[in-house]
């Protein structure tokens, strides 16, 4: 088998005809979906991103360990058929035996899972090591059978897993190295990689090796790299992309009653907020952080610029997820309290301070930022407002190097590992937060694995985030997604597309 055309100039026009004819006999024609994402497509290379866009292309390429069913409300493996912790730090997974790498090759073995977290962890280029914060090792057991063993007990484990961990090929890496990621991008999933061009275009086609895939599912799918709403919203309506994610509030009645278009609200996981990182003056101060907090009006936003479309979160857990409950000490919208910690913080003739944001990555994220700018203005800090590259903003953030920044986290339906990436001390320098009192929550946390005591603990948790405000928790996005009339697709609180849950008619 030829590699994929990773390297070939091709519209989706011309993929589409090649798959739908034959030199022996006409075949009908391919079903072509075209998927718009608000992500950077940067790097072939599976492992060079921490994006929620890019982990869901390639776990559905490569396959990945798990994935959460919305519709079942569970984990399902996806090269994985089960898994047990008989042991607190000790987890055993079972690999499918039932599936063929796209090249024809052998199913996926222990030595590639084992070879794909060394890969992880060791990749230059590699984002992702902090799937694996609370791992020790991956161990080969038998060929379909590998052990993760955890530094501590960890009952969110799954959860750290879970459309995150794709699994790569050690074969194919070792005969190629890194070039295997162009040459020979050969997974195990669904869909099997078709091009990849960089800040453009991730184009895939259904493997003839994955069980049970329906007739009437995608049989290519070109995930659109459009920034720009507008544009997500023209391509939608001229049937030139047939499914735009992510449409903003103030673009929704453009689609209402287009011929041939629908719409649909989901709730969604992922939560947007506003991060004061406390290794930068004057965030140093809890009584500032709190001023902040007190200074935005968060219902006003979500009423003037979301058009109503966002729940609005007190507290870190959202309606979306397990073990929701809103904190009882969340700080709510006080001008004239935001005035007085300022001033006994000893800014009574207010502070400069610089605020960061992206600009089309996230619902109105520009406009979120300047409402907030003002907000914060009324109460007297001295905004000036950033929109740096947001290859750069997610560098930086990372860095450790915005003292202030508007920005939203991908969460799994168990938010503790989202919320300990973020604020545990020492897991990563984007907020530069400690605390011992929440590591010691975070510590019980991970060793109950008894689902109403995770949800006691995890209140603490919260409720300590919400005094402390190292971030002010915004909101959850309603997620409008268009899509045309010849596709069935129902978005989860995830927001991403699974194709294999897809129909085209």
């Amino acid at each position: 088998m030829k590699p994929p055309a990773t390297r070939r100039r091709v519209g989706a026009a011309g993929i589409a005809a090649g798959l739908a004819s034959s030199p022996v006999q006409a075949q009908p024609a391919a079903r072509s979906l075209t998927v718009t994402t608000t992500g950077i497509i940067a790097s072939p290379n599976p492992y060079a991103h921490s994006s929620s866009h890019l982990y869901s292309i390639w776990q559905q390429v490569y396959g990945s360990v798990c994935r959460f069913n919305f519709k079942e409300g569970r984990y399902e493996g996806v090269l994985t058929e089960s898994w047990s912790n008989a042991e607190p730090t000790r987890w055993r997974f079972k690999l499918r035996t039932d599936l063929k790498r796209h090249d024809g090759g052998p199913g996926p073995t222990a030595k590639d899972v084992v070879h794909s977290w060394r890969r992880v962890m060791t990749d230059p280029a590699s984002q992702q090591a902090f799937i694996f914060s609370e791992v020790d090792r991956v161990e080969a057991v038998d060929d379909t059978t590998f052990d993760i063993v955890t530094k501590r007990p960890v009952a969110q484990l799954l959860s750290y897993l879970t459309d995150f961990f794709s699994v790569s090929s050690a074969d194919l890496f070792e005969k190629h190295g890194a070039a295997a990621d162009k040459q020979a991008p050969y997974g195990w999933g669904p869909y099997m990689l078709e091009r990849f061009d960089v800040d453009q275009r991730v184009v895939v086609k259904r493997s003839p090796h994955w069980p049970g895939l329906a007739a009437n599912a995608p049989d290519i799918a070109i995930f659109q790299m459009m920034l720009e709403p507008e544009q997500r919203v023209t391509a939608l309506l001229n049937n030139e992309v047939q499914i735009a994610r992510v449409i903003p509030p103030q673009l929704v009645d453009r689609l209402k009653g287009a011929a041939g278009v629908r719409t649909v609200v989901a709730g969604a996981q992922e939560f947007m907020f506003l991060a004061m990182n406390s290794k930068h003056k004057p965030w140093d101060d809890v009584r500032v952080r709190r001023a902040a907090a007190h200074a935005v009006n968060r219902d006003l936003i979500i009423d003037k610029l979301l058009f109503g479309l966002a729940d609005r979160m007190d507290g870190a857990v959202n309606k979306h997820q397990n073990c929701y409950a809103p904190a009882r000490n969340a700080l709510q919208y006080d001008p004239k309290k935001a005035k007085a910690l300022l001033a006994e913080a000893g800014y009574a003739n207010g502070v400069d301070i610089d605020l960061y944001t992206a600009v089309g990555r996230y619902i109105s994220d520009r406009q979120v930022a300047e409402a907030v700018a003002q907000m914060l203005g009324r109460v007297g800090f001295r905004v000036k407002l950033h929109t740096p590259e947001y290859a750069n903003f997610t560098q930086d953030i990372r860095a450790g190097k915005l003292p202030m920044f508007y920005t939203g986290r991908a969460a799994k339906s168990d938010v503790v590992e989202a919320l300990t990436q973020l604020f545990e001390t020492g897991v990563t320098k984007r907020i530069g937060y400690s605390s011992k009192e929440l590591d010691g929550h975070f510590d019980k946390l991970r060793s109950e694995f008894q689902p109403e005591a995770q949800c006691g603990l995890l209140h603490q948790a919260s409720e300590h985030l919400a005094s402390e405000v190292p971030a002010l928790f915004m909101w959850t996005h309603k997620v409008v997604q268009a899509m045309r009339a010849n596709v069935d697709w129902t978005p989860d609180a995830g927001g991403e597309v699974w194709l294999p849950d897809v129909r085209m008619s």
